[in-house]
């Protein structure tokens, strides 16, 4: 059995489902085990049922009434039709005897979780043979916290998430000597362990309706008991305990190996030494070992001790607890005068000295092994935080600056005077030499990725690269896992101290300290975190630089995505997107997907994925509803986004109309970030995977939404703006830790709160967005208050580490799972994709969210309503201090042209528009003190504040340059009226020294012509007034591109709108987008009547007509081009159409805003040119004279003619 059988999808995994033979037992069995249901162990199929009703036909049928004396009497025959189940432990060894490594490993681990016993030397049911099955034991984590005493003082030690199978414990084993003893050491161990509240181990007194057991005989098995540093604690330190089932006498090899290994021995016997072997006896006697002898037939000898390490205990008449009490008194006596614990790791060869069999020395287990040894040996050679720099360069900051690049190609934050088309150019560029930095590297690859890639090869008949990869994440996760938790702990008092001293309001100096070394602790605990995910991360930033940068295909090239396939159709999880860079690799992903598809064929998939706060549950969850293991540790949590494959039934494909699920499991959301990570992150996470989800799971810790709703709200607006991908997800709420409400009003009250919060959630986000189609929650997100709301039970029963989990949990994991698949089969059908459809969807998923420059950064819906607001004061603000520098541009003009200002000073004009300047700032402050949103709007206060002044400086600096230009200009066009005369005295002196040098040769038109160039620039421009140096043509396009982008920053992909606008069509009303009526303020209503139409065609025109106007002033002013009309034409856009729309039913969209816009401007701009083309030829020194030039040239060559005929 492999475990993509394990993981398999079938019948089992409906709720409700019951096994109608044995054969069905196995897969129950595992279902049960999966969903960490302890109550697997009474999991039993019985035909007797049938047989009973049987026998009430044939009663019911017979005449006589049956008497007294009928119903007590029975008779052998009736007493011997029972059919007596197959035992549990019988069910669970034949799986394990079955199962390859992979799938042993995944059982014990889920046993582990259920805090069950776990197979430790298993005898073979076919040969004479015993397993030690190391490595299937190596994955066990478990936690614990022990008291450590310092002098007086206690301090508690977390063990958080350890792999046992390294940790050092003692080892207490229990054996029954001889078949006469009737008390069950299980039953004694599971009262030491969880004191008779749960078993541990099972017993024969566990109600299986059969005592004897097949497969169990001669087998040891091993548990853990974990403190949790309570007081209530049996012991203060993780201890092993081993049970040996069946008579020790039998079984000599296991009691061997068992007497070498343990701390102590306890042996349960009675005090006939005649009816036990007395070998075996010898051998307890004479090994030094500490003993307990528990002898069943005896009782108040507890007092009388051989020697120090030798007890004895007499347990007749005595309870299990008292029992147990008396064992714990005694082992803790013992185990402080043991000898050094040991680790299961250090048992390997004494299981060899026995010749058992160790799953360990397979033969590509050892040679997997080896290799991951390499590969460690040279991580061990540098500082644990330069291992990624040394060996993973490509995805350092070479990859995070290219994520960079590729987000700023779709949102053209640092634009500045480049037009779109031009920078994006510019970005390709630096991108491509990025990769080419990258290519350099590969074909320059280090030792370690080399020889990580040769040990990826896929091996179909041996799985030595699945053995490698589980093996050296073991060996990462030891190598990192002290320093960083180190590291972390630092990273909280850090955390801690930065927060006091902002609630102290500590100096700025104190404050910056602090935040200095949280981030540097930050860099490290990101520098020093190491998994194998970092290692695949690395393989697919070596193909995407192959392929982006490659001359040639190589077969490296075409080796990684193989793997990568190999590995994901295994089961193994693969990151969908990069944790650290928080960017999908689609060039990477694409080619997986690829081999995918070759290697099964192009099926359908049903993508289910989980979204949640960090720490919710949400990946336990996933673990438990699928078998999953995604990574469950306190210090590393998921990051990113992870898919993992799982396979569907073959007779079920049909029936559900998918033939794989691909689970995608998601970072946790509002987690204290370690490098400050920004929030829209965390919301192009969320939409990215609701978007890829046919279902997504919204995991909730507790009932309370107000975690999750703000990461919902911009979901929400995501979706509404990425109308192009018709994206039609489904959601399903899980409340973590909530019982289920018996009371039905309650119940239907909590269903009516959420689905009202919901629906005001959608309604702010489809005002926002001016939907009119939507104004519930399920118009964007298909979701039913009924159907797709779970609430969960607490995961452990009892406290932990000791307690198992909670049947209630895993029965409603159980109804969650079975739910899930029906939604799928059911209401998600027409949605599956195959997996060359999902591949593409990824990729246009990931694209749309990238163009979406804008919503991501905002918090909720309400933040973005805040910013909207702001949005409008501060547009009325600059339009107030534009338009007033325009009017006083006008003034200054009118005063230079008629000769009133010789000299314009800056602190002039630094005082007239400071004026204003002071009067718009007031009511700035006065915003952002009185708003009722003035907490949110707090956030934004120093950048609108910075840009207000810089807006400032810009217009002052506007004016003295056109002010300057003109009085420049004045001078030009006064001299030359004044010097006129004697220009043309100059000339005429000058032609007549040549005349007289010409020999009364009449020159050619050409010759003539240079001749006059030659005397007007050697001797007519010098006598010309000193002129201000040109200055810089504007750039009309790429200023109205920027006004454009910074107007429109809130329209969903603005940027390719307005790069492509001239590929667009003249502007005409569109009522269904340019339109939305309203009724009693919702986003919906009527279609637009005709008396609307009328009005809205009337304000289009005069829109169109005012703008005419405007710029026919403009150009008759001749003051030039000044940025600022175009913020003309959008003031006139937003009064006219606010009016339009004041007590009518009808309101203009930001579409019908921006594309009259767009109109608008384009024609613009043509004028605009124009008229700085005119304004620059009148005031520049230069140009001006220029424009002359032709008229003095006509005058010289008539004159020159006229010197000629009377030379």
């Amino acid at each position: 059995m492999t475990k993509v059988n394990l993981l398999l999808i079938n019948k089992t995994s409906f709720l409700g489902v019951q096994p109608r033979a044995e054969e069905d037992l196995p897969y129950f069995f595992l279902e049960k085990l999966l969903v960490l249901d302890y109550h697997l162990r009474y999991i039993a199929y019985r035909d007797t049922i049938s047989n009973g009703s049987q026998s009430l036909k044939k009663i019911n049928q017979s005449e006589r009434k049956p008497t007294l004396e009928d119903f007590f009497t029975i008779n052998e025959v009736q007493s011997a039709t029972a059919k007596s189940c197959i035992h549990p432990m019988d069910i669970q060894m034949a799986i394990f005897h079955c199962a390859d490594d992979f799938t042993r490993q995944h059982i014990l681990t889920k046993l582990s979780v259920c805090q069950f016993a776990l197979p430790f030397l298993v005898p073979s049911p076919t040969k004479s043979q015993i397993e030690f099955p190391l490595w299937s034991l190596s994955h066990i984590r478990r936690s614990w916290r022990e008291v450590e005493k310092i002098g007086w003082e206690k301090k508690i030690k977390n063990y958080d998430n350890q792999l046992i199978s390294w940790q050092p414990t003692h080892v207490v084993s229990f054996i029954r000597v001889g078949n006469f003893v009737s008390v069950s050491k299980s039953q004694i161990l599971n009262s030491i362990l969880s004191k008779g509240k749960h078993d541990n181990f099972f017993h024969h007194h566990a109600n299986t309706g059969k005592n004897s057991c097949l497969l169990t005989e001669g087998m040891v098995e091993i548990s853990w008991f974990c403190p949790s540093g309570r007081t209530t604690d049996r012991f203060e330190n993780c201890i092993a305990f081993t049970n040996l089932h069946g008579n020790a006498e039998m079984h000599e090899d296991q009691v061997k190996f068992l007497n070498e290994i343990s701390s102590v021995i306890v042996l349960l016997s009675t005090s006939d030494v005649k009816k036990m072997k007395s070998s075996i006896l010898r051998e307890f006697w004479d090994v030094c070992k500490p003993l307990i002898c528990l002898l069943e037939n005896v009782e108040n000898i507890v007092d009388e001790k051989y020697d120090t390490h030798r007890v004895r205990i007499g347990i007749k008449n005595l309870n299990k607890i008292e029992i147990a009490d008396k064992i714990t008194t005694t082992l803790t006596q013992m185990l402080k005068e043991s000898r050094s614990p040991c680790s299961l790791n250090s048992y390997a060869n004494i299981a060899r000295k026995y010749r058992f069999i160790l799953d360990v020395d397979q033969t590509d287990c050892q040679e997997a092994g080896r290799k991951a040894d390499s590969i460690m040996e040279l991580f061990k050679k540098v500082q644990l935080s330069q291992i990624k720099e040394n060996f993973l360069p490509l995805q350092g900051q070479l990859w995070h600056d290219w994520c960079k690049k590729d987000k700023e190609f779709y949102h053209l934050r640092e634009k500045r005077n480049r037009s779109i088309e031009q920078y994006k150019n510019e970005i390709e560029k630096e991108k491509q030499n990025i990769r080419c930095e990258q290519y350099y590297k590969v074909i320059n690859l280090n030792d370690m990725m080399k020889f990580l890639l040769e040990s990826l090869q896929p091996h179909p008949d041996t799985h030595t690269e699945l053995y490698f990869l589980q093996k050296l994440s073991i060996l990462m996760d030891q190598l990192t896992k002290t320093h960083l938790e180190r590291l972390h702990q630092r990273h909280t008092s850090l955390l801690a101290q930065v927060q006091t001293e902002k609630q102290k309001q500590s100096a700025v100096d104190s404050v910056r300290h602090w935040e200095a070394e949280l981030e540097a602790v930050s860099r490290e605990i990101h520098d020093s975190t190491l998994g194998t995910e970092h290692l695949l991360r690395e393989v697919g930033q070596i193909y995407e630089a192959l392929e982006e940068a490659s001359p040639q295909i190589n077969e490296l090239f075409l080796s990684l995505p193989q793997m990568a396939a190999d590995l994901m159709v295994s089961g193994a999880p693969i990151e969908l997107m990069d944790g650290d860079a928080s960017y999908v690799p689609l060039t990477w992903v694409t080619a997986i997907f690829d081999k995918v598809s070759e290697k099964l064929g192009d099926k359908q998939v049903f993508v289910l994925s989980v979204l949640g706060l960090q720490s919710s549950g949400k990946s336990t969850l996933l673990n438990a509803m699928f078998g999953l293991q995604f990574s469950l540790s306190a210090v590393k949590h998921t990051q990113g986004v992870y898919m993992q494959l799982l396979k569907v039934e073959e007779m079920l494909r049909e029936q559900m109309g998918f033939d794989f699920v691909l689970v995608v499991d998601s970072e946790g959301l509002g987690a204290p970030q370690l490098m400050d990570k920004a929030k829209n992150k965390e919301n192009e996470l969320a939409t990215f995977v609701i978007g890829l989800g046919n279902l997504t799971l919204i995991n909730i810790f507790g009932e309370n939404l107000s975690e999750m709703q703000d990461i919902l709200q911009i979901a929400l607006l995501a979706f509404l703006r990425m109308k192009q991908m018709n994206i039609s997800p489904q959601c399903l709420f899980v409340h973590q830790n909530v019982e289920d409400i018996i009371d039905t009003n309650q119940s239907m009250a909590r269903q009516r709160w959420l689905k009202n919060r919901l629906d005001e959630i959608a309604l702010a986000a489809a005002t926002h967005e001016q939907c009119s189609d939507v104004s519930h929650f399920s118009d964007v997100i298909k979701f039913d208050v009924k159907v797709h709301v779970h609430s969960f039970a607490q995961l452990w029963e009892g406290y932990p580490p000791m307690a198992p989990p909670n049947p209630c949990y895993s029965h409603n994991v159980q109804e969650l799972k079975s739910k899930i698949l029906k939604l799928a089969k059911e209401d998600c059908r027409g949605s599956i994709l195959k997996i060359s459809e999902l591949k593409i969807r990824i990729r246009e998923l990931w694209k749309a969210l990238m163009n979406e420059s804008f919503i991501f950064s905002f918090r909720n819906t309400r933040e973005v309503l805040a910013m909207n607001k702001l949005e409008i004061k501060y547009n009325s603000w600059t339009w107030e201090l534009r338009s007033y520098v325009l009017g006083l541009q006008s003034q200054l003009t009118n005063q230079i042209k008629n000769g009133l200002i010789k000299e314009i000073q800056k602190t002039s004009i630094n005082t007239l528009v400071g004026e204003k300047y002071d009067s718009i700032k007031q009511e700035f402050q006065r915003c952002f003190q009185e708003d009722q949103d003035r907490d949110i709007l707090a956030q934004w206060k120093g950048k609108f504040e910075e840009d207000l002044e810089t807006l400032k400086e810009e217009l002052i600096v506007a004016v003295m340059r056109k002010c300057e230009d003109l009085i420049s200009g004045k001078k030009i066009q006064d001299f030359l009226k004044e010097e006129e005369i004697n220009l043309e005295r100059k000339l005429l002196e000058k032609m007549r020294e040549v005349v007289v040098s010409s020999n009364n040769t009449e020159p050619q038109e050409k010759e003539l012509r240079d001749l006059f160039n030659k005397i007007w620039s050697e001797d007519i421009t010098i006598l010309l007034p000193t002129a201000l140096p040109p200055a810089e043509d504007p750039d009309i396009d790429i200023e109205l591109e920027n006004i454009l982008l910074a107007h429109f920053k809130q329209y969903p992909n603005i940027v390719n709108i307005i790069r492509y606008r001239d590929a667009k069509k003249p502007f005409s009303i569109n009522y269904s987008k340019h339109v939305i009526t309203s009724q009693n303020t919702q986003v919906y209503g009527p279609p637009v009547d005709e008396f609307e139409k009328h009005i809205i065609k009337k304000t289009t025109a005069r829109i169109m007509e005012m703008v005419k106007e405007i710029i026919q002033v403009r150009e008759q002013q001749n003051e030039g081009y000044s940025s600022s009309y175009f913020h003309e034409i959008l003031q006139v856009i937003h009064t006219e159409t606010k009016a339009a729309s004041q007590e009518v039913t009808f309101l203009l969209t930001n579409k019908y805003k921006l594309e009259l816009a767009l109109e608008l401007f384009h024609e613009a701009a043509k004028s605009f040119k124009k008229m700085c083309t005119a304004f620059k030829k009148t005031n520049n020194t230069a140009l001006h004279l220029d424009s002359k030039k032709e008229e003095f040239f006509t005058n010289f060559k008539l004159a020159y003619t006229n010197l000629q005929n009377f030379g």
